[in-house]
């Protein structure tokens, strides 16, 4: 477990990532990510075993602290493509609809990048977003930088989408901002 102010990082467990994907599934959460089609039961259960296993993916239950025992979860962060001998990885988040624009998301990625730096002894985090996410202008604030853009790179709803690439050097992370 790696606790944060209001929000801990904690492992998924079985039961947890079996659940995920009714998340992932939602059109508000879809609508971000690569992903194009829905994800079944089994597929789930095939993730949740192929990333347990994997040295290049570490994923994250984001769980907020309700009571000083009890916790809810309210998102799914991480790392993939991990890639120790570069020292760099591309980071993954999704905050549950209802917990969204409360903070959490900023907490759990300082989180999330702390550990990547400073555990894990990351030298650089990357991401990819689409170009309209308006998760991009949260990156922007915690210090990422833009990298470049890969030009209509995905369709999604009947579109083709820009997607930025964005990263983040160690000596630029600033975990108190």
């Amino acid at each position: 477990m790696i606790k944060g102010n209001l929000i801990q990082l904690d492992f998924i467990d079985r039961e947890t990532g079996k659940n995920l994907h009714y998340f992932r599934n939602l059109p508000d959460v879809r609508s971000w990510c690569r992903q194009v089609k829905l994800i079944d039961d089994l597929q789930q259960e095939q993730w949740y075993e192929s990333q347990s296993k994997r040295d290049d993916i570490l994923m994250y239950a984001i769980k907020k602290e309700v009571g000083e025992v009890s916790k809810k979860l309210i998102g799914i962060c991480g790392f993939t493509s991990i890639d120790m001998i570069n020292r760099h990885a591309e980071f993954s988040l999704y905050i549950f609809p209802d917990f969204r624009l409360n903070g959490f998301a900023e907490k759990a990625l300082k989180l999330l990048f702390k550990h990547g730096f400073y555990d894990l002894n990351l030298r650089q985090i990357w991401g990819e977003t689409f170009e309209n996410n308006p998760a991009y202008n949260l990156f922007k604030k915690l210090g990422m930088k833009d990298d470049g853009i890969r030009r209509e790179f995905y369709y999604k709803n009947g579109q083709y989408l820009n997607a930025k690439m964005i990263s983040i050097m160690k000596d630029e992370f600033n975990a108190d901002n």
